[in-house]
């Protein structure tokens, strides 16, 4: 009995793979999901519901795809960002560093104008000594103002002119003055001058008075500049002081060779002479019309002017006090 049950199960399972294969040759290869798909109303399932099925995969695999692709762009992103935040770093620093700068610079211009220039000034003049060492000697009165003992670059360029090859004055007594000044133009200029050593402080403190009142000087030059020639000098109204020479017109020794006399603006402030005759010498030519003393002009020295009461006040005598002679541009002590 076993083994005719066993017949009709096998015969059973014969049929049914026949039946499934003939049913997949009539319907041209389709599955049942296709055949469902394409006549639905026959396979009893709405067609929206594999749609959606379907439609689910899709979305499924798009949102696989969009996180992907959206963990990469966030990267990119995240790189982006990474790198505008270095630049805008770098760029903040930079800028850093500028308004530190412009922080210095308005804090250097908080200084006062008057020293900012005495500073400035002081240091060209300094410069312009740099060729030559500095003698351990010098004497500083304020940046751009001070003295020192002859150098040899000095005394090369006086040698057989200011002072001659008979000069009587020991180079030893004489100071070579550095310092500045405004000129005619309101620009500040270096200037020097050689005095007597016991007038070099002095004379430093002097010009310094008249450079930080913007008292007004053509010109501050060594009169070898002139040649040695006073009436050169005076012509280009040049304000100097050394110059072993005696007084005009006479044999004696003027105050200027032992370098204790100074000449101011002399073209403003001439010297004058009176001739037993009533008639007068005016030095240098030219400078007539500033013989007049009562007169109002510029540069004019009097007792109301700066540099007669700074030298004054340091002991000094004015040659416009004088009676046989008039030296309105000199000063001795």
């Amino acid at each position: 009995m076993n083994k005719k049950l066993l017949k009709d199960l096998a015969l059973l399972a014969g049929v049914i793979i026949i039946a499934a294969a003939g049913a997949r040759y009539l319907g041209g290869g389709e599955t049942l999901t296709d055949y469902a798909i394409k006549n639905p109303e026959k396979a009893g399932v709405a067609s929206s519901q594999v749609i959606e099925r379907e439609s689910a995969t899709d979305v499924t695999s798009n949102i696989s795809d969009a996180v992907t692709s959206g963990s990469q762009d966030t990267s990119s992103t995240s790189e982006k960002e990474t790198s505008a935040k270095t630049d805008d770093s770098f760029s903040t620093a930079s800028g850093t560093g500028t308004a530190a700068s412009s922080s210095e610079t308005t804090s250097s211009s908080s200084d006062s104008a008057s020293a900012a220039s005495v500073a400035s000034a002081g240091s060209s003049a300094q410069s312009e000594s740099a060729g030559n060492d500095i003698s351990p000697d010098r004497v500083t009165y304020k940046e751009g103002f001070y003295y020192e003992p002859i150098s040899n670059e000095i005394f090369s360029r006086i040698s057989g002119i200011s002072y001659p090859v008979d000069c009587t004055v020991p180079i030893d007594e004489l100071r070579y003055v550095g310092l500045l000044y405004v000129d005619f133009n309101g620009n500040t200029q270096n200037g020097e001058l050689i005095c007597n050593k016991d007038l070099a402080q002095d004379m430093v403190e002097v010009f310094y008075e008249l450079y930080i009142n913007e008292y007004q000087l053509e010109s501050v030059k060594l009169v070898d500049e002139f040649g040695g020639d006073d009436t050169a000098s005076m012509l280009a109204n040049n304000t100097s002081c050394f110059n072993y020479r005696v007084v005009e017109g006479t044999t004696r020794l003027s105050n200027h060779a032992l370098g204790r006399a100074i000449d101011i603006n002399p073209f403003y402030n001439p010297y004058i002479t009176y001739n037993k005759d009533g008639s007068v010498n005016i030095s240098p030519e030219g400078s007539e019309a500033y013989a007049d003393r009562t007169a109002q002009f510029p540069y004019k020295i009097d007792e109301n002017d700066l540099a007669y009461k700074l030298f004054k006040e340091h002991g000094f005598k004015w040659g416009g006090n004088w009676n046989s002679v008039k030296d309105y541009q000199h000063f001795e002590r």
